[in-house]
């Protein structure tokens, strides 16, 4: 079977398609590499050479010290002598020549050179030394072996460690298995270091021997397991961050970590957007389902989590999104405030339905949100007088709350599912809040699956503080959603509630589109754990070469050099620092599936680890999709027309003249009023607003209406010198201000009574030129007299 390529660790050599041309070289290949290994020979060689010489000399020396204790005298002499005669023979020279042997014993005897060998007394004397020999040959081995067998493991050590990079500063790689040990000694330790603090104290082994569950419940911490080793001691609620690109092994992790929690009783809150968490863990028993688009999502109101103008705020700011600029920030500020006052109002109504919701600020016209809204910071807003603005406002709002339309209804009788009771009160052991929704759905779900999560992490926070891990918030592909506000202080002080977030990521770039640059770059940093898996795009890689950090590395270069003469022969070795990352980007990039590094807060090393796969057995559908999408419908009762400003959804607002009749009546005339009034009905006949007109009535009616119409057809005088004639929305705007003089007029009449009439009847005089003036403009004023005009021709004195 062929060798993985991915893990072969060869050496690779790179031949450039694009290269041309061919170096000059000073020497050929032969004559370099020959001249190369004729100097590897002589190194070599010299250090073979040291410990033959210290074995020869031992065996020497020990040979010497034998001899000396076990030779007589002339015993030396006659193994000489028959090395001699051995030596005589060999080159065939007289056998016959007498010598004279002295043996041991200082007798002299003589004979012949060929007869020495055979000797009796040069025969002991040569076993002897024989066996000296061996003596000593085989007690220098008993001493140079060992010598030699420290000289090459120390010369082959010395020549590893002057070639190996330095560590002198930065951070640190280190395999799986080392990790995997620090850990587990660092958590033993603090583990009995926990036990003994307890009063009283227990024994560590008989806590571990205790079921998981038992062991919680009693607030003893029990590690979860990340990537195959355990997560360094109550660093769970440093939080984490999981980046890799689709199909790296991000969900496989996060799916241990929700078997975990569920051994232990820990509760999740999970943004699932393919439903594979709720096809492997739903437990209708337990757990909940908040989607508008699956037939299992539990009725829910906004009204079920948010009491104050506080949290309701909170809450719009998740819905509504931030502009990307402050011009665009207006409008959504703006939708903001009218969903926040519109929601208090609903609250004083006693109205706290989704029907209503929808029904008061995306169906009802401006004058009936005017209406409610009025004396309140949104009803300026609101206004129909500024409608194109009013308009704008709640089109941005429609545009984000739109799926509240969709969210069901509890039954009549009950008030539906609450997150903030479900995190605070009716705590289940295990149980898990499953916030969904499929890719297609989510154009229209994300700001509320974005306002779920929100209430979800700003619930923790009703929460006793305490330092032990309660929940988990596991928000796979985080940038699908929009900017979650609680999401920056639910890292920086979840901890403290018992809070653990674990972030997963494809790319920082969608990150950023979400949270910013800035914002991108402090959620990174307050996930103390970072999971780093294969990632596709090049600035990911970066940055997460920098999570695992750079160090400082001294490093030794060896090099050659080599000539015709021996003496030019050398090797040297230089060193040099250098600053480097631990693992290079492109390092990233071409991980494997399933593979990665993992990086543990508090100063424990980067370690690269390998993911295995697990399948979950279905235990539920992933999604259920509503099969009758309905908007939720509401009526408002007869009893709140008046409170909305009218009896119909136009918001029509009530007659007010049969009240301001009444008051009039209501005032005593002074003597001249009723005089005048007299008078008046003596002329035009009594004041009947019901009564039928006559003929002659109706004649002067259409008279007064074509004399009106001739003078409207008619150039005013102001467009006889240069000025335009005000068209029919300024004389619109005028009507309506003399209007509301008129009524400020009447105001203040039934305030001050018949004293104040006579005080006022010459203001009144100057009211009515103001009123004429307001009503057709300034220029167009109908001559009631002849006065001279400067036009006219006239004579001095006349």
């Amino acid at each position: 079977m062929a060798e993985d390529i991915r893990f072969s660790k060869k050496a690779a050599t790179l031949t450039h398609a694009s290269a041309r041309g061919k170096v000059k070289r000073n020497a050929g290949n032969f004559t370099r590499g020959s001249q190369l290994f004729h100097h590897e020979i002589l190194m070599t060689w010299a250090g073979i050479r040291m410990p033959l010489y210290v074995w020869v000399g031992t065996a020497v020396l020990l040979l010497c010290v034998l001899v000396s204790l076990t030779f007589r005298n002339h015993e030396v002499q006659l193994v000489l002598m028959k090395l001699y005669a051995a030596a005589w023979g060999w080159v065939q020279l007289n056998p016959n020549k007498p010598v004279n042997l002295t043996l041991p014993s200082g007798q002299m005897v003589q004979g012949t050179m060929s007869m020495v060998p055979y000797h009796p007394a040069v025969e002991r004397a040569w076993a002897k030394a024989v066996q000296v020999s061996i003596s000593a040959g085989l007690g220098a081995a008993f001493i140079c072996v060992p010598l030699t067998v420290w000289f090459v493991d120390f010369s082959k050590r010395r020549g590893t460690d002057i070639l190996t990079e330095r560590h002198e500063r930065g951070a640190v790689l280190v395999t799986h298995g080392e990790l995997a040990k620090a850990i587990t000694s660092h958590n033993w330790n603090a583990h009995v270091s926990e036990c003994r603090k307890r009063r009283p104290a227990v024994d560590p082994d008989k806590i571990l021997a205790e079921p998981l569950k038992d062991r919680v419940r009693a607030g003893l911490h029990a590690p979860y397991r990340l990537a195959g080793m355990p997560v360094p001691w109550r660093l769970e609620q440093s939080h984490a961050m999981f980046i890799g690109t689709t199909g790296a092994g991000k969900t496989t992790e996060l799916k241990k970590i929700v078997t975990q929690a569920r051994e232990r009783g820990h509760r999740c809150v999970i943004f699932d957007l393919t439903g594979t968490f709720v096809e492997s863990f739903y437990d209708a028993e337990t757990d909940i389902i908040l989607n508008p688009m699956d037939r299992r999502c539990v009725p829910w109101s906004i009204f079920n989590d948010c009491d104050n103008y506080a949290e309701f705020m909170s809450a719009a700011t998740a819905l509504v999104p931030s502009g990307h600029s402050a011009e665009d920030d207006f409008w959504q500020k703006s939708a903001r405030t009218l969903f926040v006052e519109m929601c208090v109002k609903m609250i004083k109504m006693g109205v706290r339905s989704n029907g209503a919701l929808s029904y008061f600020l995306m169906q009802s016209d401006l004058k009936t949100i005017h209406a409610q809204l009025e004396g309140t910071i949104a009803g300026p807003m609101m206004s129909p007088a500024a409608a194109k603005m009013a308009e704008s406002i709640r089109t941005t709002f429609i545009a984000n709350a739109n799926v509240f339309r969709f969210l069901p209804e509890p039954p009549p009788d009950e008030t539906g599912f609450s997150i903030k009771n479900w995190m605070t009160t009716e705590v289940k052991e295990g149980s898990i809040l499953f916030i969904t929704s499929t890719h297609p759905d989510l154009v229209l779900n994300r700001p509320l699956l974005t306002l779920w999560m929100d209430l979800a992490v700003n619930a923790l926070f009703h929460m006793g503080r305490s330092r032990d891990l309660r929940t988990w918030f596991l928000i796979d592909e985080v940038h699908a959603l929009h900017r979650l506000p609680a999401i920056d202080h639910g890292l920086q002080t979840a901890r403290a509630f018992g809070g653990a977030f674990v972030l997963g990521m494809h790319s920082f770039d969608k990150l950023e589109e979400t949270y910013g640059e800035n914002g991108a770059t402090n959620l990174a940093s307050l996930a103390g754990t970072k999971l780093i898996l294969k990632t596709a795009d090049p600035e990911t890689s970066r940055r997460c070469s920098e999570f695992i950090g750079n160090r400082q590395v001294r490093i030794m270069d060896e090099a050659y050099s080599y000539g015709y003469n021996d003496n030019r022969d050398a090797s040297t070795i230089t060193p040099r620092t250098n600053v480097e990352e631990l693992v290079m980007p492109v390092d990233i990039s071409d991980l494997p599936s399933m593979h990665g590094f993992v990086k543990f807060p508090d100063g424990f090393p980067a370690a690269r680890i390998r993911l295995t796969w697990k399948d979950y057995e279905p235990r539920a559908k992933g999604f259920e999709r509503v099969t009758d999408m309905r908007a939720a419908e509401y009526t408002p009762p007869s009893g709140d027309g008046a409170e909305l400003g009218g009896g119909d959804r136009e918001g029509a607002q009530p007659d007010i003249a049969p009240k301001e009749r009444k008051d009039r009546e209501e005032v005593a005339l002074s003597e001249a009023e009723r005089a005048a009034q007299q008078l008046r009905e003596a002329i035009e006949g009594p004041l009947n607003p019901e009564r039928e007109l006559t003929e002659e009535e109706v004649t002067r009616k259409i008279e007064d209406e074509e004399e009106r119409a001739d003078f409207e057809r008619k150039p005013a005088r102001g467009e006889l010198y240069g000025y335009t004639r005000p068209g029919k929305k300024d004389q619109r705007e005028r009507q309506n201000l003399a209007m509301r003089d008129s009524e400020e007029r009447s105001a203040q009449t039934k305030i001050e009574g018949p004293k104040g009439r006579a005080q006022n009847s010459r203001a009144d005089a100057q009211e009515s030129e103001l009123s004429k003036e307001n009503m057709r403009g300034i220029g167009n004023e109908r001559q009631s007299r002849q006065d001279p005009s400067i036009d006219d021709d006239q004579e001095l004195g006349r």
